[in-house]
């Protein structure tokens, strides 16, 4: 009832502007959003519980989702704007603490910001993303398109903020909304840093969580290679806030808090080859000082190469060892993996076919329950897609992600005791800018060491239309 009248009351203060300085708005008012609308069927061989691609619940039968959003900002005086976004969708409210927008209203927010080619600040909304060991949503580089990844971590896993959700309108990126300030400072052309500051309610934490941190950019144009060096120094650090609710401390003893500190880097080696990657020192530990600090480090360094003939490669190795943790690191990794990943990719005229592979394994031993000998855990993943633009907005896409969880026995293997193998095919059509409608299917199986095997079956239709 509050968000309404507010919502009510901010419609008619917008209306009473509009009514007194109509040509201006006409003239400096900028509007922009879009609308997305899914009409989906889920039929699986199992009643309950079925789980599609990333491990995220579905739910068996028909459903219709949409969602609404409309943007408006508006310039009160020469560096200062004022704006907001109009949020509608009969998605769960599971979307304000599952990320990635972390907003305290479902019919939007507001934001006054600062702009100057030195400095740009903004109180109130914001995205934001630093890299995927820091502060990131979802990796695309991790994650084989059309789904997979091996992502072992999804969804709802202890010590990690955020939950892909299967009946939410997300598409998987890299960027967190968050709501409080960000800061963009530039003062030299080859240096900038920013900073941020954001309170969030997260699934799963009994009190809201203060996210900050800042980076300081480092850019230099390197001659022999045509091309730009970054390196980033980054800090991010997550807490509970103890103050924000009146929680039982025997129920819940150990707020938290989790520290990130890393550098990553993109130094151009050649002008067709690329030394990519990060590295991150964590701490955490709960607020109680009830248990000891847990410390560790976590690395994903590689190589990235546009090659002739329309070819792009990239082969790197990830490190994450067992104490390291990073509370809102992207959602496909997990402390205690390592191994190697790659991805070729074939793009000419309007054909691109594209392979994946990624082999993590755990670095300590994990101890099973029921007498079982400890031993190594293997996560593979490989995939394979394609796509073709048969005419001018028409699309057609092909996938299929093979991925699994096991036992590493005789050496690395696919044959895992868990494995999920996703079969996609999508057909789009795209009638303006940022407008298309897709038909999808996918199909999941899953078949388990221990438990019953099933198949999912997802069919779906998307309509996205942007406006202005």
């Amino acid at each position: 009832m509050r968000n309404t009248c507010l919502l009510v009351g901010l419609t008619l203060i917008l209306s009473l502007f509009a009514s007194s300085a109509s040509y201006s708005l006409q003239e400096d008012l900028q509007l922009s959003g879009d609308v997305k609308m899914r009409l989906r069927l889920v039929d699986s061989s199992q009643e309950s519980p079925v789980f599609g691609t990333y491990g995220e619940a579905l739910n068996r039968g028909f459903s219709q989702k949409h969602r609404f959003v409309l943007e408006a900002a508006y310039p009160v005086a020469a560096s200062i704007t004022v704006g907001g976004k109009v949020r509608v969708s009969n998605e769960d409210d599971d979307i304000l603490t599952s990320g990635p927008e972390y907003l305290s209203s479902r019919f939007g927010s507001a934001f006054v910001a600062y702009d100057t080619p030195a400095v740009r600040a903004r109180f109130g909304y914001y995205d934001v993303h630093y890299t995927p060991l820091s502060l990131m949503r979802w990796d695309v580089r991790d994650d084989p398109e059309g789904g997979g990844g091996g992502c072992a971590v999804c969804p709802g896993t202890p010590g990690v903020a955020g939950t892909i959700l299967g009946e939410s309108l997300e598409e998987l990126g890299p960027v967190l909304t968050f709501e409080g300030l960000s800061l963009d400072l530039s003062p030299l052309d080859a240096i900038g840093c920013d900073g941020f500051f954001a309170r969030s309610t997260v699934s799963g934490e009994t009190y809201d969580v203060l996210t900050y941190g800042g980076r300081l950019k480092l850019t230099r144009y390197l001659q022999h290679a045509s091309s730009l060096m970054d390196i980033s120094l980054l800090a991010v650090r997550s807490e509970e806030d103890k103050r924000s609710k009146e929680a039982d401390l025997i129920s819940h003893p150990k707020p938290f808090h989790n520290t990130v500190m890393g550098v990553a880097w993109n130094v151009p080696v050649l002008r067709w080859l690329e030394f990519q990657g990060e590295w991150t020192y964590s701490d955490s530990r709960d607020q109680t000082d009830r248990i000891p600090d847990i410390a560790g480090n976590g690395t994903i360094a590689g190589l990235n190469a546009k090659l002739p003939g329309g070819l792009r490669a990239e082969a790197s190795y990830i490190y994450l060892s067992p104490n390291w943790d990073s509370y809102f690191r992207a959602l496909s990794y997990s402390y205690n993996r390592r191994g190697p990943r790659a991805r070729l990719e074939y793009e000419r005229g309007r054909l691109l076919i594209a392979l994946f592979g990624k082999y993590l394994t755990t670095i300590d031993p994990v101890k099973f329950e029921f007498g079982r000998p400890a031993g190594t855990v293997a996560y593979p993943t490989l995939s394979a897609r394609g796509y073709l633009t048969a005419a001018p907005g028409l699309n057609f896409g092909l996938a299929a992600i093979l991925s699994g969880e096991g036992l590493e026995d005789d050496g690395p293997s696919l044959d895992t005791d868990n494995r999920r193998t996703t079969l996609l095919a999508t057909a789009t059509y795209e009638f303006g800018k940022a407008s298309s409608v897709t038909l999808e299917e996918r199909y999941v199986r899953h078949r388990f060491a221990q438990d019953d095997d099933y198949d999912v079956s997802m069919l779906s239709l998307y309509v996205q239309g942007a406006i202005w």
